[in-house]
């Protein structure tokens, strides 16, 4: 199977978040909405289910494609899968409606590790329409985590860097030495005097088992000297604390 990195900046981004594109046509609010914003599948479930509904006025066309979802040397990349299928894959959900669209595995047998999928949900311009002002084009992009069969549990296990750009900016880099995903939100820095700043609000991204990546504090390394950084895991009640392993630089 041929790997298939996304071709663009643009389209790397879509890997965490629900982009919201402008296109030419009539102006007007994005109606299509996708639930829920994850997936968890337990190591013998074989199925489970996406909603799309339309929230507007007039029909969305929908397409939907899954990948297996990887990252290397902190790149996220995207690959073609046939290890979950997606029924239907294409429909048009007229206005006020509601859709369940099912997500299957073709392979029964529980994976060894924690596997990581994504869910790529197009609104496709509607057809044979005047381009006139904006029309508001939604692209979700949907975790999905086949979870192994295990007698223990799976957890992440976090190491953190500080690490310095040529040009002097700071980025934090996290690596994932356990079993389980790391979703990191909500990044926040505590300096010597115990003073307290949000440095990435919302989502900052994930870090897959085994994996690394890197975030750009946008802000030089100096600011983050004598301090000590904590985060929200996996939509946990109370940010876990990030501590500095040795080797920043």
């Amino acid at each position: 199977m041929t790997k298939h990195r996304s071709p663009s900046a643009r389209c790397r981004a879509a890997i965490f978040f629900a982009m919201l594109l402008a296109l030419a046509s009539p102006a007007g609010a994005a109606s299509l909405q996708v639930a829920p914003t994850s997936l968890t599948l337990q190591a013998k479930q074989n199925a489970d289910g996406l909603w799309l509904s339309n929230s507007g006025e007039a029909p969305v066309q929908v397409q939907l494609r899954v990948f297996r979802w990887t990252q290397v040397n902190g790149e996220e990349l995207l690959e073609p899968t046939r290890d979950l299928v997606i029924s239907p894959p294409m429909q048009t959900l007229p206005p006020g409606e509601r859709q369940l669209v099912r997500l299957v595995r073709t392979k029964p047998i529980p994976p060894a590790a924690e596997t990581s999928y994504r869910v790529i949900v197009d609104e496709l311009p509607a057809p044979n329409k005047e381009q006139q002002g904006l029309q508001f084009v939604l692209r979700y992009s949907i975790p999905v985590f086949v979870l192994p069969e295990t007698p223990t549990p799976i957890a992440p296990a976090l190491h953190t860097r500080l690490v310095e750009g040529e040009d002097g900016q700071a980025a934090i880099e996290i690596e994932n030495h356990g079993s389980e995903h790391a979703q990191i939100a909500d990044l926040i820095y505590t300096d010597a005097s115990n003073k307290q700043d949000v440095v990435i609000p919302g989502l900052v991204g994930y870090v897959l088992p085994g994996q690394r990546m890197r975030w750009s504090l946008k802000s030089p390394a100096s600011r983050f000297a004598g301090g000590a950084f904590k985060a929200r895991i996996n939509s946990g009640p109370v940010e876990q604390s990030l501590p500095l392993v040795p080797g920043a630089h």
